[in-house]
C-alpha cells in the first residue's frame, strides 16, 4: 500500500473516528462537572446530566454510527481505488507533427 492509496483512508478515518473522539475528550475535560442551576446531577427523578457527562452520553450514541460510517467509507474508498487501478491511467492523445 503506497502513501497515495493510504491518504484517503487516513483522512476519512481521521474525520469520522479520531476527530470526534478528541472532541469528546476535550469537551469532557473543559466543560463543568456541575449544573449551573444547582439542580441535582444524574439521570431520572428530575435530575439532569452535567455538561461534561452529557458530552460523554452523546458520544456513546454517536460512536456506533460513526464506526459504521467509517467502515462503509473504507469499503467505498477500496472499491473506487480498485476500479481506478483496473482501468489504468487515462491515455493522453498523442499530438501529430504537422
Amino acid at each position: 500500500m503506497t502513501s497515495r492509496s493510504f491518504r484517503p483512508y487516513a483522512v476519512t478515518l481521521g474525520l469520522l473516528w479520531v476527530l470526534p473522539a478528541v472532541l469528546v475528550v476535550v469537551l469532557h475535560v473543559t466543560l463543568p462537572d456541575y449544573n449551573a442551576s444547582g439542580q441535582c446531577s444524574g439521570l431520572g427523578f428530575g435530575c439532569t446530566l452535567t455538561p461534561a457527562d452529557l458530552v460523554l452520553f452523546l458520544g456513546y450514541f454517536a460512536a456506533p454510527v460513526l464506526f459504521v460510517l467509517g467502515l462503509v467509507a473504507c469499503v467505498v474508498i477500496a472499491f473506487v481505488q480498485s476500479r481506478r487501478q483496473r482501468r489504468g491511467p487515462p491515455e493522453r492523445p498523442t499530438s501529430s507533427p504537422e
